[in-house]
């Protein structure tokens, strides 16, 4: 089999084009685990009762099982109750990525709050400051530069898993760079395509993001 370096040009320029869906897969279900997942870490670290057992068992439970596995199960349930339409598997889609960060998400939140020392707590409440004012003012400024290099992973991660979506028929950076692969029936340069397409993606992100992690570190 021949190479063809032509042929992996038409590939990438197939897979560009799909790059919005990849990354509206990718960083709508994340925005929403940044609110879903702080809120569970909360939840445990401030042992709200019944609460934090639910979603201790959840955390437990939903991240010890695969990505695909859930979307496959999501989807046969999807199928078997609704009529399929192409929304209605983008949405499967944004609620199974949304599930998945969530339970990453606030692992991380939560390992960056117990990273605060008890001390600022104390010291806060001894001034007058309530909960809320405390964690606006004093943690929640300091976690941030914490918990950001372990967020850059998962925002990395989580364009790169988006394309699992292949098996529900979304054509993102992947099924589309393998577009042209159906002349010839030669998915090399459809796979490296893709391959460099998600590369550069995470390159341009992870460099902002580490920009974005050193101005707060200089900030602190």
């Amino acid at each position: 089999m021949k190479f063809s370096f032509e042929y992996l040009w038409k590939c990438l320029l197939s897979g560009v084009v799909f790059i919005p869906v990849t990354l509206k897969l990718a960083l709508i279900p994340l925005a929403i685990a940044l609110v879903l997942g702080t809120l569970i870490a909360l939840a445990r670290i401030f042992k709200i009762p019944v609460v934090e057992k639910v979603f201790k068992i959840f955390v437990a439970i939903y991240s010890g099982i695969p990505v695909m596995v859930t979307l496959l199960i999501f989807h046969l349930i999807y199928l078997s109750c609704f009529k399929p339409g192409k929304n209605g598997t983008m949405l499967l889609a944004y609620f199974t990525f949304t599930l998945g960060r969530t339970i990453i998400v606030s692992e991380s939140v939560r390992g960056a709050f117990l990273s605060i020392p008890k001390g600022q707590y104390e010291a806060a409440y001894a001034c007058g400051l309530s909960t809320f004012q405390t964690l606006r003012k004093i943690v929640i400024p300091q976690m941030i530069p914490v918990a950001l290099p372990t967020l850059t992973n998962n925002t990395l991660g989580s364009i790169k898993n988006t394309s699992i979506v292949m098996v529900l028929g979304i054509v993102d950076v992947l099924n589309g760079s393998t577009i042209p692969c159906a002349d010839t029936y030669s998915y090399v340069e459809g796979y490296v395509a893709a391959a460099i397409i998600y590369w550069a993606v995470n390159a341009v992100v992870e460099f902002l993001l580490v920009r974005l992690e050193k101005h707060l570190a200089k900030k602190r």
